[in-house]
């Protein structure tokens, strides 16, 4: 590359950087980034779990199983994303209250309870009794932990920022119990948060019975059924599978599991699709259904390839950090560490590589397939946390697709490492300021 060239790349670089810090600077863009951040330790730390529980070696896989050992890992894994929503609302509402000058603990407990009167008390249960008959049924004074997980990070982040800025907003105000000035500190502030929090509730309340009136009966339900009903017209073919793939990382950039509620909507789909690709592997046909047989397989290419920036190109301490505890886990397509800790979510720089990524891969390999220049997948079922290379080798059995998924990593690579370069050079402008 000559001098010129790479002297006008980072100028542009600049001027994007600079655009787009105005965007990043924005006082909720930056309350919901640090409030990712901050909480991915946790999302770290259970793919350390889910990396160790899933390593597949069968043996290994027998040893969980036969040990009982495979349920003793699960916990964590289940602390960490099963309770995600109750983690963000924390968080988020703590960063908000921060960014008001204001001590994060009162409103984080208020914005958390909030979320809570939102939450449902009641779900489907499915008891076994003692002579082994299972019983589906409404159990009522349970909390669905449907609710307080990944389905839950949307709403999750709404309530943090309105629950905590009425708060404050109240406090600041003045609307408060004001407390002689005898009273001990921590006795007047509970007085002071009284008022405020109380409103705050009346208002979450209110909106609950609001809902409660409508078809959709919880915040959950009207949050998802808006989402998925654009959803549900997908079809079996080519344009659904690549509606799967953007929809799932659109949901992901503002927070929600793309994963889950995409296969909430697509889920039909997936499992006729899924069927007819095995009959025909066990009939020893090509499979009908080439792009859905495969589009699970291409959603987390990226991770990995983003892993291999940071560690060979970053110049942030922070990118490489990150590098070092997500490589492990994104060898095997696992991508919390990168999704909370880099943050993916409502990062505009990153946005267009995230999505473009899992359309660019089913496209890419669906024309070497369909052109003949590598064996097309055989249709069997094929674990998607395998390292892409070997994933792909056994979904065509053949050493093509080994090969194959190596470019897929290159590809990737190509199309992250400009925007990676413009999020890194930022992360050190960032760490430069702090350390003046």
């Amino acid at each position: 590359m000559k001098e010129s060239t790479k002297e006008k790349f980072n100028s542009s670089i600049d001027q994007i950087s600079m655009k787009l810090t105005k965007f990043t600077r924005l006082r909720y863009v930056k309350v919901i980034t640090n409030a990712f951040m901050s909480i991915a330790a946790l999302s770290i730390a259970g793919s350390v779990f889910s990396l160790v529980k899933s390593f597949p070696v069968p043996a290994w896989q027998a040893f969980l199983t036969s040990s009982g050992l495979g349920s003793i890992l699960s916990i964590p894994i289940s602390v960490t994303s099963d309770l995600t929503a109750i983690f963000v609302v924390l968080a988020i509402a703590s960063e908000v209250a921060k960014s008001f000058n204001e001590k994060p603990f009162a409103p984080a407990l208020i914005a958390l309870s909030s979320f809570m009167i939102l939450t449902p008390f009641s779900g489907m249960a499915q008891v076994v009794t003692n002579e082994g008959e299972t019983i589906i049924g409404t159990a009522l004074n349970v909390i669905p932990i449907g609710s307080l997980g990944a389905r839950g990070i949307f709403l999750a982040m709404l309530v943090g920022i309105v629950a905590t800025r009425l708060y404050i907003y109240l406090v600041q105000k003045g609307i408060t119990i004001k407390m002689p000035a005898s009273v001990p500190p921590t006795v007047g502030q509970m007085f002071e948060t009284m008022v405020p929090g109380g409103v705050t509730f009346i208002a979450f309340l209110l909106l609950r019975w609001l809902v409660s009136l409508t078809s959709f009966g919880t915040m959950q339900n009207l949050i998802y059924t808006i989402i998925q009903t654009p959803l549900m017209n997908a079809s079996s073919n080519l344009g659904g599978a690549l509606l799967y793939s953007i929809a799932s990382k659109v949901l992901w950039l503002f927070g929600i599991h793309g994963g889950l509620v995409t296969y909430a909507a697509f889920g039909t789909i997936m499992k006729a699709t899924g069927a007819a690709n095995a009959s025909a592997f066990a009939a020893g046909e090509a499979v009908p259904y080439l792009e859905w047989g495969m589009v699970t397989g291409m959603t987390n290419v990226w991770a990995l390839a983003l892993a291999i920036l940071m560690l060979v190109f970053a110049k942030s301490e922070q990118h490489k950090g990150l590098a070092k505890v997500s490589l492990p886990a994104a060898l095997f397509c696992i991508t919390e560490p990168l999704v909370f800790g880099f943050p993916i979510i409502m990062n505009p720089i990153m946005a267009v590589p995230f999505i473009l990524s899992p359309v660019i891969d089913l496209l890419a390999t669906s024309a070497v397939m369909r052109l003949g220049l590598i064996k097309t997948i055989t249709g069997a079922q094929i674990s998607t946390t395998l390292p892409t290379p070997i994933y792909m080798a056994f979904a065509n059995s053949s050493i093509s697709g080994f090969i194959w998924g190596v470019v897929l990593i290159l590809i990737n690579m190509v199309l992250f490492f400009p925007f990676f370069k413009i999020a890194d050079r930022m992360a050190c402008k960032e760490e430069a300021g702090e350390e003046a």
